[in-house]
């Protein structure tokens, strides 16, 4: 009896698999095109609704720039003006605002050196400012690096390059222990 009822089960199994449509097909490529560009349209939503976020009720040099070849680069910029540049290159700022002033400095010199403003990345990482931009000037973009494992990424004060459980940080003594 119990080997009738297996082959029986056994019988429906098989024949349920070959009567079976796929539960999942995957997509053609103009809806794999439709999708990607979905995605992207949400990505960008979504970081345009960041910074309009980021800078209501803010005033600064760059606030209605909407291109890079108008963006402008002087002595009056601010913090939002590094965040607009970010916002025009499609990308966020990913380290502390200690080093927001080096930044500026940064741009600043680039700008004097010819730069076209395009930047793919400005983080932390290791320890480091990282600016990544299309520049043929990567002596400029390294005295930055190393000058930003002087200054607290938190604050800005001077700091100290040091690692603490495998992580790179550069901190003044009072965030050193944060």
């Amino acid at each position: 009896m119990v080997k009738q009822l297996l082959k029986q089960y056994n019988e429906s199994k098989i024949n349920r698999q070959i009567n079976s449509k796929p539960v999942y097909s995957p997509p053609g490529p103009e809806e794999q095109a439709a999708q990607r560009e979905a995605l992207q349209r949400a990505i960008r939503d979504e970081r345009d609704n960041y910074y309009n976020i980021l800078f209501a009720g803010q005033d600064f040099i760059n606030k209605n720039t909407t291109a890079l070849d108008r963006f402008i680069i002087n002595g009056e910029m601010n913090h939002n003006d590094l965040y607009k540049l970010a916002q025009l290159n499609r990308i966020k700022v990913e380290m502390g605002k200690g080093w927001n002033e080096l930044v500026l400095q940064l741009m600043r010199e680039l700008d004097q050196a010819g730069w076209n403003r395009e930047v793919s990345s400005i983080k932390e990482k290791f320890g480091e400012l990282r600016f990544y931009a299309s520049t043929d000037h990567e002596d400029i973009l390294d005295k930055y690096t190393a000058k930003s494992k002087t200054i607290c990424e938190i604050c800005g004060r001077p700091g100290k390059f040091f690692t603490a459980n495998s992580w790179d940080y550069t901190r003044c003594d009072e965030h050193r222990r944060t």
